[in-house]
């Protein structure tokens, strides 16, 4: 692939990359460099894009490599924060401020106890907002593989919490 090839997909791509990115860790700084790093391990493996998915996905699929391998490297993976977003619009009291804090970090605790590929799929879904087809894809599937993991993922986090 020629220079201007690759200044054109990252031109193109850059901005869902770091979305992608950004979703998952929540940390700007850190998304502006995974996506950096992101777009070059792509220019140093374009040879083996097949074109099966579309560009974006493949992309997306090596920048959530990136960061799995960025909280490897970290040892952050147990304690990754993944920032649940509050009531848009509403203004919360301090009771319910910290209730929702403890909520979202047992929610975080449960996702984490799921099992793969449902704890992988539920934060594509959830998180990155990936469509069922983009999750497929990812993991070489179908569309109905990516809403059916999704879905018993959900049910198992909603057990677990049940239980508790």
């Amino acid at each position: 692939m020629e220079n201007t090839d690759l200044n054109v997909m990252y031109q193109e791509h850059a901005k869902q990359v770091y979305g992608f990115l950004y979703k998952m860790c929540q940390d700007s700084d850190l998304s502006e460099d995974l996506m950096q790093d992101t777009f070059l391990k792509a220019m140093e493996h374009i040879d083996s894009y097949d074109g099966k998915c579309k560009l974006t996905t493949w992309l997306c699929q090596i920048a959530k490599n990136t960061y799995y391998d960025h909280l490897r490297r970290n040892k952050k993976y147990a304690d990754t924060e993944i920032v649940l977003d509050g009531i848009a619009g509403e203004e919360l009291t301090p009771e319910q401020e910290v209730l929702s804090k403890e909520t979202a970090k047992e929610i975080r605790m449960y996702i984490h106890q799921l099992p793969e590929p449902y704890k992988e799929v539920f934060l594509l879904r959830f998180y990155a907002e990936l469509s069922f087809r983009e999750i497929g894809q990812m993991f070489g599937k179908s569309e109905v593989w990516g809403r059916v993991t999704y879905l018993r993922g959900k049910d198992m986090l909603m057990q677990r919490m049940e239980n508790q």
